[in-house]
């Protein structure tokens, strides 16, 4: 299996909207790929939500008043 992206996954889940949007879906398969929209969403989300933690620690580093005194 592929590295799981964000970029990938987010085009992924654009595509099954525009599936889910035309109707055209048998009723299993809108269910099949709704499931699958929301585990790559939670993907999204834990991925951003990492980032948003390593980029707060960057900054708290850069912080001279978060530095111990020498």
């Amino acid at each position: 299996m592929a590295e799981w992206n964000y970029e990938t996954a987010i085009a992924q889940v654009e595509a099954i909207i525009q599936q889910l949007e035309t109707g055209n879906l048998p009723l299993e398969a809108v269910f099949t790929q709704f499931e699958v929209a929301t585990e790559q969403l939670q993907a999204c989300e834990a991925f951003l939500q990492a980032g948003q933690e390593r980029m707060t620690l960057a900054v708290e580093t850069l912080d001279p008043g978060s530095q111990p005194d020498s």
